[in-house]
């Protein structure tokens, strides 16, 4: 088998699994990301005044409406909706050409394809260890994040799995020191969430403590262009280069002053961190492990670790944040590129005990099982009032058979419980075929760079 082959064989087999549910919900987050698109293409305008009774989601400036996201993802969807509206394959409806299409379209490219190549960048990571591993090495890099809310957000057009991807890189690019490539990721990060530039500046403060000047020069470069994009895409919603759109938020008042953050809040702790209401254990059980195997990095190793501090600090962040539960949300969505970012930092410290055999195993078994219940039902659409989503929401839909409508299979006129049923024989075909690619280069390194 030819070296690279296996990575787009492993690549195509998860991308298939984290495509087969393509969200066309309705959300308020999903359709003011939709709304610029098609605004841009049907009017040639960020202003979406016509559609702006579609999202809650919105920033109101002088009188006309935005959308109150961040860019990147809006003007990656960009160019694929144009060129499909231009080749006469998007039918306008009511709203333009804001279609369900679009809002799919928006979930492949923003959900389904950054999902698949975390999993897959895993995957290459520890074939790279050559060492001992607690599980074999595809199910170690799929099964914790399939078994979490991360997959619960593949192939739905957020911003928050582009964001986990480019602080992945980031972070990756930074141990590998390649400063300058770690500051273009961080960037991409930034413009899909602003708090990700904790990430390029935690990297180059501690550069800078290790007197590595060139390595801060780089990153500083490395980051200026994703800065100047969002200069000019606050100028042009706001006026002011320096204030996003989200301080104008419509519907959400604690927006307008520090963007939300910087008040103390009690219950994000219990909430975020471990609860079954927004817990970050709990909606990503895997990371359990990482309490006992992070350490191993030691006091020293941690805070120089590119991953495990700007991961710290997001989640301090985000403990402070007026709306910490992140609205509907499966999980505590805003913590997305942190967990992802502990994740990768866990992979190289994980041993071949089996406390960390069947400690992982049995909490991404419980998470996958959550995150397929919730996946073949509700989605994310778990309401902020709710103190229990999980067990008053998904498991009882699930009883109930309310089975979801966003899947492919679906749309080619299958019933949506027969949907499900192919899609659970699908996991487990799509998890043996990854195992098995593993083992073909059981003796030949997957050579990445």
């Amino acid at each position: 088998m030819p070296a690279r082959r296996p990575i787009a064989s492993f690549f195509l087999v998860v991308l298939f699994l984290c495509s087969w549910h393509l969200d066309h919900g309705t959300n308020a987050n999903t359709m003011s990301r939709a709304a610029s698109v098609a605004s841009l293409v049907d009017r040639g305008t960020l202003d979406i005044t016509p559609l702006h009774e579609l999202t809650g989601d919105k920033a109101l400036v002088e009188g006309r409406y935005y959308s109150d996201k961040a860019p990147l993802p809006t003007f990656v969807v960009l160019p694929f909706h144009w060129a499909l509206v231009r080749a006469g394959l998007v039918h306008p409806g009511e709203h333009g050409t804001l279609t369900y299409g679009l809002l799919r379209l928006g979930g492949f490219l923003c959900g389904s394809l950054p999902l698949a190549v975390l999993i897959t960048l895993a995957w290459t990571e520890l074939r790279r260890s050559r060492r001992p591993l607690p599980l074999n090495a595809a199910l170690l890099a799929a099964l914790p994040l399939l078994g979490s809310f991360f997959f619960v957000y593949s192939g739905s057009f957020y911003n928050h799995l582009p964001g986990a991807l480019f602080a992945v890189l980031g972070a990756r690019c930074m141990q590998r020191d390649r400063p300058l490539e770690a500051g273009l990721w961080g960037s991409a990060a930034f413009l899909c969430e602003s708090v990700a530039l904790l990430l390029p500046v935690v990297w180059a403060v501690r550069a800078a403590l290790a007197w590595r000047w060139k390595a801060v020069g780089a990153i500083a470069i490395g980051v200026l262009p994703g800065l100047i994009g969002a200069a000019l895409y606050n100028l042009a919603v706001t006026g002011d280069p320096l204030v996003f759109p989200n301080a104008f938020a419509a519907n959400y008042t604690p927006m307008h002053h520090q963007y939300g953050f910087g008040t103390w809040q009690p219950r994000a702790f219990p909430g975020l961190l471990v609860s079954d209401y927004r817990g970050l254990l709990f909606y990503m059980p895997a990371l359990v492990v990482a309490l006992w195997t992070l350490p191993r990095l030691g006091a020293r190793g941690l805070l120089r670790d590119p991953y495990v501090l700007p991961a710290l600090l997001t989640i301090a962040a985000f403990l402070t944040h007026a709306t910490w539960w992140g609205g509907w949300t499966y999980g505590p969505r805003y913590l997305m590129a942190a967990a992802a970012l502990l994740f990768f930092a866990m992979l190289p410290l994980l041993q071949d005990r089996p406390l960390e055999r069947w400690s992982l195993a049995g909490l991404s078994a419980f998470g996958l099982v959550c995150a397929v219940a919730a996946k073949s039902t509700v989605g994310y659409s778990l309401p902020t009032e709710v103190p229990h989503p999980l067990f008053t929401r998904v498991f009882p839909a699930v009883a109930r058979g309310e089975w979801s409508m966003a899947q492919w299979p679906v749309l080619l006129g299958l019933p949506p419980v027969i949907a499900c049923l192919l899609f659970l024989v699908a996991l487990v075909v799509g998890l043996v075929l990854l195992v098995r690619i593993d083992r073909s280069v059981a003796h030949a390194p997957v050579p990445l760079p």
